[in-house]
C-alpha cells in the first residue's frame, strides 16, 4: 500500500484543519478511507462497539491536493482503511495555518505512521523550514471494512434547511445546560422548532420561513408527544428527540466553510445533519432518536 498527497494552497489547507478540528471534537478515534477519488473521514459511536458510522466526511481530492497518489490492497480492494487518533491529527495541522506546504504520506518507522511534512516560513529569515510529524496508525484489515461503509437510511419525513449554524450552536448550548435531551421538530411549511422540557419550565426556539428540500407525507401523531401550534396541521409536523451534545458538537462545524446544512428527520428515529461546502465537501452526522 502505498500513498502520497501535497497541498499548496492556503485555502484549501485553512479548510482542511477546520474539517479535521471538527472531526476531533466529535470523537478521539477515527478511520480515514483513502480512495482513488476521495478521502473519507469516518467516526463511529465509541460506546456501541461494531455500528453504522455517526459521521461520514467526503473530501474531493481533485479540490484539495496538487498530487495524490495512492496504491491500494490489490487490484480488487484498492482503498486503504487506517484508524488513528483524531486529536493527534488535528493538533499536527495546526501549523498549517501559515504553510506553504503539507506532504501526507505513509511510512514505517517503529510502526506504520501517517507522516506529515510541513513547510512553514521561517520568522527571521527568508528561508522555510521543515516540520514533521508522524501519526501512528492501526491498518485495518479487509474483513472489517464492512464495518465503516456509508449508513444506508430509510427516506426521511421531511427534510429542512438549516438557519446559520452559529446562531443554532447559541440556542443549543445554552439549551443543553439545562436538558440532556431535545426535539427536534420541522413542518413541510417551513417551520423548525427546538424544544427541551424540565421539572421547571418549557423552553421552545422557533424559526420559520426556512426551505423545505423533501417532505414524504402526513406524519401519523395518534401516539405522539407533539403539541399543536396555533394554525398548524399536525399531519405535516415531524419530530425525534436527541441528545443535546450530540447536536452541539455537530453544530461546532460552524468553524467550516459551507453554503447550505439540511436537516433530516425520519419520524421519531433519525435526524440526519448534512453539510456541504463550495468546493464539494459533504459532512454528515447520524443522530439516533431517543424513545421511551
Amino acid at each position: 500500500m502505498k500513498f502520497r498527497a501535497v497541498m499548496i494552497d492556503a485555502g484549501p489547507m485553512r479548510e482542511f484543519t477546520n474539517i479535521v478540528t471538527t472531526i476531533s471534537k466529535l470523537s478521539k478515534e477515527c478511520v480515514l478511507r483513502i480512495a482513488s477519488d476521495q478521502l473519507y473521514f469516518i467516526v463511529s459511536d465509541e460506546n456501541s462497539g461494531p455500528a453504522p458510522p455517526i459521521l461520514w466526511c467526503e473530501i474531493p481530492h481533485s479540490i484539495f491536493f496538487s498530487e495524490y497518489q495512492m496504491v491500494g490492497l490489490d487490484e480488487q480492494h484498492k482503498d486503504i482503511y487506517l484508524g488513528f487518533n483524531s486529536g493527534n491529527l488535528a493538533r499536527s495541522l495546526i501549523t498549517l495555518k501559515s504553510a506553504k506546504t503539507l506532504k501526507m504520506k505513509l511510512t514505517k518507522k517503529q510502526g506504520p505512521c501517517l507522516t506529515l511534512d510541513i513547510e512553514v516560513p521561517s520568522a527571521c529569515s527568508q528561508q522555510t523550514r521543515q516540520v514533521t510529524h508522524d501519526i501512528p496508525i492501526v491498518v485495518i484489515p479487509r474483513k472489517m471494512w464492512s464495518d465503516f461503509q456509508e449508513p444506508r437510511t430509510p427516506q426521511p419525513d421531511v427534510s429542512i434547511e438549516l438557519p446559520t449554524l452559529k446562531q443554532l450552536r447559541t440556542t443549543i448550548d445554552r439549551m443543553k445546560t439545562m436538558a440532556a435531551e431535545v426535539v427536534i421538530r420541522a413542518s413541510a411549511e417551513g417551520r423548525l422548532t427546538l424544544q427541551i422540557k424540565t421539572d421547571m419550565a418549557k423552553v421552545s426556539t422557533r424559526f420559520k420561513d426556512l426551505r423545505v428540500e423533501t417532505y414524504g407525507g402526513p406524519i401519523d401523531h395518534s401516539d405522539s408527544e407533539s403539541e399543536t401550534q396555533i394554525n398548524e396541521d399536525m399531519s405535516k409536523v415531524c419530530h425525534c428527540r436527541v441528545d443535546a451534545k450530540k447536536l452541539s458538537m455537530f453544530l461546532s462545524a460552524d468553524s467550516i466553510s459551507h453554503n447550505r446544512t439540511v436537516c433530516s428527520i425520519i419520524h421519531k428515529k433519525l435526524v440526519i445533519l448534512c453539510l456541504q461546502t463550495e468546493e464539494n465537501v459533504k459532512l454528515q452526522c447520524f443522530i439516533t432518536g431517543i424513545v421511551y
